[in-house]
This record gives C-alpha cells, structure tokens and sequence, in this order.
C-alpha cells in the first residue's frame, strides 16, 4: 500500500513544488496545495454526495417497507433490491470515489511529510545521506537513535537537527558520490527549506507536546485543528440529522458522539505529537472539508430531497384515495341506473332492453389506472 502512495506522491509532489515556487511560503503553499487536489477531486465528491441523495430521496419508501416486513426479514431484503434496482440506486455508488479520494488523500500526506523530496527535489541519496551522518553507530557517539528516523516524519526529524551535525552531514554527502559543490548547495537548500518551518519564533520541526513546563505558541497548532476538526464534524452532524427519521435519530446518538467528540479529540492528540508543520495540513485539510461539505450540501441536499420525496409520496396517496373514491362513487351511479332500468323492465316486460350507457365502462378504466399511479414497492 505504500507503494501506491509514493506512486501518487509524484504527481502531487510536482504540483506542490510547482506552487511552493511560485509562493514560497510553506503554509500557504500547503493551502494552496490541498485545496487544488480537492477541487481536482470534486467531481468524485459530488458523484459521492448524489449517491447519498438518491438515497435519501428512497427513504421514506424503505422505512414503510420496512414496518410492512418487518417479522420477514428475506421478503424485505427482496423489497428493497427490487426498489433500488427500478430507481437505478446502487448501494455501493459512492464507495469507489471515497476509496479513490482516501488514496490521494494518503498521496497528499506523502508529501506535506516529505518536504525535501516534494518542494525542495532533494535526491532520495541526499537525503538517506543525511540521516546516516545523524544516526548512531555506537553507544556515546552523541548522534540520534536509529528510531527517531523512522516513520513518516525522517525528513522532518533530520532537517531539525541539521545545524547541530552538518558537518557530518556535508562529509556524508560527498561520500554518496557528490562533490563540494553539489554537496553545500543541497545543505543550503535545505537550509532554505528549514527556515520555512519557522512560526512566530518557533520551529514548526518539532513537536507542539513537550510538557505543561513547556507551553508555547506551538499549541496554536493543535488547538486550532481541533477546533476545526469540531466544526467540520458539527457541519456534517447537522446535514446527517436533517435527512434522517426522527425515528432513527437516537439510534445515531453513538455516531453523533464520535463525530463530535473523538474527532476532534483525536486530531488535537494527534497534531500535539506530530511535527507542528503537519499539524499546518490538518488545519488547512479540516477547513477545506467545512467548505466542501457545505458546497455538496447545497448541490445535492440529502435533507431536501427526502422532504419532496415525502411530498411526492403523500400527493400519490391522495391521488389514489381520490381515484378510488371516483371509482366508487361511478360504480354507485352504475349500480343505480341498472337497477332502475330493471324496474322499467319489470313494469314493461315488452320493452326492449337498453344498453348499459357508455359510462359504464369508465370505472373498469379508472380503477386500472388507479393501480397504475401506486408504486409497486409500496
């Protein structure tokens, strides 16, 4: 699965490059960054949204399916397939775009957490050449534990202590095959990079979390994307909630709770112990989402839609109830004229029979087209 991220990375690594070089400001390249990639994206979104809609636009008609067979739970799966196939709903229509979206999603991760390789072209050689010159070989060295360099954060990690070991740094380099030249305008480069990750003082580098005694403006950064993180749950808690029953509202309590409280939580723990400049993408991830999920919403509004299903519903309803009562009020007048034309011939046996009148025939008509305008799956 990697592997797929890394091959995704290059296309997403040259475009953030192609923005970090026309804005060269970190932040504001990664804002840039990822809302290009969800605006490339949005068509799978709305694709996604819709299936959602189309959905909601059937509830109505599966919740009476569902009281009808409720003790017959084989009958109601049958109900449902046959209601979803005669609307051309799939069940599973939105879940290629959201597989799809999480994939680049994780593409876009490979990059905000290898800045030298994506913005900077640093060499993959450069690099490992780097980490080796800062990593322990023996006990006492003074270098970094081989584990601080594992994980998504090694470019991070090394460009955080490249001041302290570049000298190591510099003869690592030229020991992978470069010369003097190479070798110092790839330091500077990533010497250039590092100032970047600079924040109101602070290196955006490390870690927010370094303990109470340790507060600094760092926890902007977590604080921030956990309050996005809150909004863009409570945005998408609301849309959810305005298209379901009232009668499935408290099942979702559970759901509601988690959107509302571990993912916010979550992102404030995670960005508290990842490198605050990673914590920049959660933020600008968080607000791109409230943005979208409010666009989609106004596009294809699960909530509306189920309402005019509702509507539909209720006309169909009284139209039959309408077309029934016709139905019965012509079969009354039919039943009246044939049986007054029965007295007449009772009084008047040598008449001749009349024919039932033409009219007679409309409630046959009407009752056929009364069973026409009743949904099947209902």
């Amino acid at each position: 699965m990697t592997a797929i991220f890394d091959i995704l990375a290059i296309p997403l690594g040259w475009l953030m490059r192609v923005i970090y070089n026309l804005i060269p400001e970190y932040m504001l390249a990664i804002f840039l960054f990822t809302l290009l990639v969800r605006i490339v994206l949005f068509p799978l979104s709305l694709k996604t949204q819709k299936s959602t809609a189309d959905r909601a636009r059937l509830a109505p008609r599966l919740e009476r399916l569902k009281k009808k067979y409720e003790k017959d739970p084989k009958k109601l799966q049958e109900k449902q397939m046959a209601l979803y196939e005669k609307h051309g709903v799939s069940m599973t229509g939105g879940c290629m775009p959201m597989l799809v979206q999480m994939l680049v999603l994780f593409g876009i991760i490979s990059v905000i957490y290898a800045p030298l390789k994506h913005i900077a072209g640093v060499p993959d050689q450069v690099i490992t050449a780097s980490v080796t010159a800062m990593t322990s070989t023996s006990e006492g060295d003074g270098k970094l534990a081989e584990a601080e360099f594992k994980g998504y954060y090694k470019e991070m990690r090394m460009l955080n202590n490249l001041d302290k070991y570049e000298t190591d740094v510099k003869a690592s380099i030229m020991k992978a095959g470069y010369d003097e030249k190479q070798t110092e305008a790839y330091i500077a480069e990533m010497k250039e990079i590092k100032k970047d990750f600079m924040f109101f003082g602070k290196n955006l580098l490390e870690n927010p979390w370094s303990g109470f005694a340790n507060i600094s403006i760092l926890w902007l950064i977590p604080l921030i994307s956990g309050l996005t993180a809150f909004f863009s749950s409570l945005l998408s808690m609301h849309y959810t909630k305005m298209a379901t029953a009232a009668e499935n509202q408290q099942a979702q309590g559970c759901s509601n709770v988690m959107m509302l409280v571990w993912m916010p939580a979550f992102s404030l723990f995670i960005t508290f112990t990842v490198p605050g400049g990673v914590g920049i993408y959660w933020i600008c991830s968080n607000l791109i989402a409230l943005l979208q999920t409010y666009v989609l919403n106004q596009i294809y509004n699960p909530a509306k839609i189920r309402a005019q299903a509702e509507i539909e519903y209720e006309e169909r309803r009284r139209q039959k109830q309408e077309d029934k009562k016709r139905l019965a009020e012509a079969r009354a007048k039919e039943q009246r004229e044939l049986a007054l034309q029965q007295k007449e011939e009772q009084k008047n046996p040598s008449k001749k029979k009349k024919a039932t009148p033409a009219k007679a025939e409309e409630p046959e008509a009407e009752e056929k087209s009364a069973e026409q305008s009743e949904p099947k799956d209902e």
